[in-house]
């Protein structure tokens, strides 16, 4: 399989997985974009494996905690307006409501907790898949998303309190 034509088969899934983890469109193709760069490189090699969609997604994983972790030292830390969970849910709009509501409490994740999340609950992955995407083990997995879900437990009880 050539580069291109696994490109044609696994873009828009590619570029889904991509918006899901940074929860932003212009975000999510520069990663998604830098990831490819890379692998494209190496396609010679990645073609021959067993999974390679699940190396090119590991690579944008990695490429994602990499822009994670330069973003943080460049810029302060920005304060979530969590007041879109207090919205009433007859408003025409409430899909992207909702969406926007998921963006903002993902935000109260570390990076290593919302892939995990991400590929839990989005692309419903094992935990020995997504250890493998984060190279750790399963019982990391385990903890990140247990993590995780306390805190947005946390976040969501504290935005309805206001």
């Amino acid at each position: 399989m050539t580069f291109e034509e696994f490109l044609r088969a696994e873009m828009a899934g590619l570029a889904r997985f991509a918006g899901a983890l940074t929860g932003d469109h212009h975000l999510a193709e520069d990663i998604l974009s830098d990831a490819l760069m890379v692998v494209s490189t190496r396609w010679g090699r990645i073609r021959r494996m067993e999974n390679p969609l699940g190396y090119v997604r590991r690579t944008v994983v990695t490429t994602f905690l990499s822009e994670r972790r330069k973003t943080r030292r460049r810029r302060t830390q920005a304060t979530a307006d969590l007041g879109v969970l207090d919205r009433a849910g007859d408003d025409p709009h409430a899909t992207v409501d909702a969406r926007d509501a998921v963006v903002r409490l993902l935000t109260h994740l570390s990076a290593h907790q919302r892939v995990a999340v991400v590929l839990r609950y989005l692309f419903d992955r094992t935990d020995e898949e997504i250890a493998d995407a984060l190279a750790c083990s399963p019982g990391t997995v385990r903890s990140h998303l247990s993590h995780a879900r306390a805190a947005l437990r946390l976040a969501a009880t504290t935005a309805e309190r206001g």
